[in-house]
């Protein structure tokens, strides 16, 4: 059925999110470790992964605008999942099961990649205000040294 290639691509998808987890976390552990050869790395992958994730998200959007005027349902883009899964329920209830089962592991998914982009913007944030601190420090005025602040 239509609704096959949407499967699919949700599957796709996940890979792809999968891949940029991983991804995530090296980025997040080469900004720790300071390792710029490592964060230029990760930045390469992360930008080839976000781009195969767009070009599946495009694809996915293309094939559910696809089954929907197969079957003559206009929805708005917020409830187009849900549409999709009445369809997919009234076509076969084993595919519906598997349809939620990755809906629901698609937006566990996007919320680990929101989790650790905050952590890693907070590392970034932490340290440019170390930076900073440290070079007003050394370059401002000497009344104050930098290692007896409490931090």
């Amino acid at each position: 059925m239509h609704y096959d290639q949407i499967l699919k691509l949700n599957d796709e998808q996940i890979k792809n999110l999968d891949n940029f987890l991983s991804i995530l976390k090296n980025l997040q552990e080469a900004i720790v470790h300071n390792d710029i050869e490592k964060i230029e790395l990760t930045i390469e992958q992360e930008e080839k992964v976000l781009n195969r994730i767009k070009l599946c998200e495009e694809t996915r959007f293309d094939a559910l605008k696809t089954l929907f005027n197969h079957y003559g349902i206009e929805a708005e883009k917020t409830e187009a999942l849900d549409e999709l899964g009445k369809v997919i329920l009234k076509s076969n209830p084993e595919s519906y099961r598997k349809f939620n089962q990755m809906r629901a592991n698609l937006l566990e998914k996007v919320n680990e990649v929101l989790l650790i982009n905050q952590q890693n913007e907070i590392i970034v944030n932490n340290s440019r205000q170390f930076i900073r601190d440290l070079i007003k420090s050394v370059l401002g005025s000497r009344k104050e040294n930098f290692f007896d602040r409490k931090i």
